[in-house]
């Protein structure tokens, strides 16, 4: 089944050639009243549109046997083809127009139906990183982009896009903000994301809310509008810049296991939950080293952060642990903490 984009771009190449099959039609009509009846070019051409648009005003008419012979075959001729040509026009308007509702009114349903998703406002060189990003992690993403150009380009790459305003209620509703876990507002212009941070988080207050910023001042607008993080594109950049020249090999390793497609290391945060196997156990004896080789950098509890724990370290119930590990180490280590059978004491 051909994709309605598809069918679009055949209907134009439909209108292409019936308007070609057209214009043929009127220049061998022009050339032949000029032999038959030797008219003048610009006479020729005017009785010859006359003839294939069926208007015939009769202020000039054929003189002789053969131009009125081939006046018929004109008239059948070219009557076919300014018909076929009329058809395939509006047939390019009429399902172009479709084309376009029937994209939007899918999309939005698609995005109706999303929950737990990542609402992405801006897709500017910063915003287009991000969803980049968030596909390749598997994370199902809406993106805001007020610029038709930008939008439809991610429309193009597959990305689910609103073409339209982020900082208005009527625009984050449409991205089911109500159902969304977390939201990013990378506009270019720190007013605009203390303003969608703001909108976002008086329509759903428990959204996470992470925005970029370029003054240092505006960090603390930012926090005070909701924002549960705030990142500086600039900051991050000017430091990875600096430490690739004081400790190259360290930042290339980060590099390559971050950005290798080849090596699958991942790190993800664990939340310890009720009746969890791994509640009242330290690390040594929990068995995640041992069970899954994965690493545990830190543990968060509540206002405070264990950083590089040791072996004698208890797990509490609601902690969250910072793990690092290859993606089936880190698969073993959900399993280990969900599946009380897979604990030994």
């Amino acid at each position: 089944m051909l994709d309605l984009t598809e069918e679009v771009q055949i209907v134009v190449r439909r209108v292409w050639i019936a308007f070609i099959a057209l214009l043929v039609t009127i220049i061998i009509g022009t050339a032949g009243l000029v032999i038959t009846e030797h008219l003048t070019i610009s006479r020729a051409i005017y009785l010859t549109v006359q003839t294939v648009t069926t208007v015939g005003f009769g202020d000039i008419q054929a003189q002789t046997e053969a131009g009125h012979i081939f006046l018929i075959f004109l008239m059948l001729s070219g009557a076919g083809a300014m018909l076929y040509f009329a058809g395939q026009l509006m047939a390019f308007l009429i399902e172009g127009q479709l084309a376009g509702v029937y994209w939007r009114r899918k999309m939005n349903k698609k995005i109706e139906e999303l929950e737990d998703h990542v609402i992405v406002c801006g897709a500017g060189r910063v915003g287009r990183q991000v969803v980049y990003r968030l596909r390749k992690e598997g994370a199902q993403c809406v993106v805001i982009e007020q610029k038709e150009e930008l939008a439809n380009e991610l429309i193009a790459e597959g990305f689910l896009v609103i073409n339209s305003d982020a900082t208005h209620d009527e625009t984050l509703n449409k991205a089911a903000i109500n159902k969304a876990k977390g939201l990013i507002s990378a506009l270019p212009e720190d007013s605009l994301n203390v303003f969608v941070t703001l909108t976002a988080k008086g329509l759903n207050p428990n959204i996470n809310v992470v925005a970029r910023m370029d003054q240092p001042e505006s960090e603390k607008k930012l926090l005070r509008a909701g924002a549960d993080k705030v990142i500086s594109p600039a900051t991050l950049s000017g430091w990875r810049m600096a430490m690739s020249i004081l400790k190259p090999i360290s930042i290339e390793y980060l590099e390559t296991v971050i950005h290798d497609h080849n090596i699958e290391m991942e790190m993800v945060e664990l939340k310890i939950d009720e009746g969890s196997c791994l509640v009242g156990r330290t690390l040594l004896t929990s068995g995640i080293k041992q069970q899954t080789g994965a690493i545990v950098l830190a543990i968060l509890r509540e206002n405070q952060v264990i950083s590089n724990p040791n072996a004698g370290d208890e797990i509490y119930q609601g902690d969250l642990l910072i793990v690092l590990g290859l993606r089936d180490q880190l698969h073993r280590l959900e399993e280990l903490a969900a599946d009380f059978s897979n604990c030994k004491s």
